[in-house]
């Protein structure tokens, strides 16, 4: 029994390839991306979970609101219709969102070196660069924020209570306070003698 589990073993396993359909049209496969740019592959980051991650600098952009710098995800294997970049190469990059969250490519999207983009060049026109690093000499250095003095009070408003000297009620009547402006230095003469 055993001898017919080797057996089966040791037949040859289907393996199966990547298969793609051809891709379609410039303008379509821009529809259907999610971004569309051109880039320069700067960084190559293996991982153990079977995917690479590229990081390219963004040359200009076709579709979508992109950083100068971007990361597009893919499997490691091109028997899973992952791409290879190689580093240092400009392409044309058609990517897809992947469930993460990331930006990814496959060996069947329309992606291409960018030396071979002619008719998708043509078709998809200039692009726009995108948006310039902000570097430290760049950034405004806005100096802290100083509030201003609180206002001061209203002069009709009653002044706060003091526990020092005369304290006049703001609603003292004028001759009152005539009177105490006589009397004050009469009484103060007084208290020197």
């Amino acid at each position: 029994m055993s001898l017919i589990a080797v057996a089966a073993w040791a037949v040859p396993h289907e393996v199966h390839a990547c298969s793609c359909m051809p891709p379609p049209a410039p303008t379509v496969a821009r529809d259907q991306a999610e971004a569309v740019f051109e880039g320069r592959v700067d960084v190559v980051q293996s991982s153990d979970t079977g995917m690479v991650r590229y990081v390219l600098s963004v040359q200009r952009v076709f579709k979508g609101e992109l950083p100068a710098s971007t990361s597009i995800v893919t499997r490691s294997s091109s028997a899973a219709c992952g791409r290879s970049f190689v580093l240092g190469k400009n392409y044309l990059v058609y990517a897809h969102r992947t469930p993460e969250g990331d930006l990814g490519d496959t060996m069947c999207s329309r992606t291409r070196q960018i030396g071979t983009a002619d008719e998708d060049l043509a078709a998809l026109g200039a692009g726009t660069p995108p948006p310039a690093p902000a570097s430290p000499e760049t950034q405004s250095r806005e100096p802290p924020r100083i509030e201003p003095p609180a206002a001061p009070p209203a002069l009709d408003a009653p002044a706060p209570a003091t526990r020092r000297g005369c304290d006049v009620a703001a609603n003292s009547s004028p001759a009152a306070l005539l009177s105490l402006a006589v009397l004050s230095p009469l009484l103060y003469r007084r208290r020197r003698r």
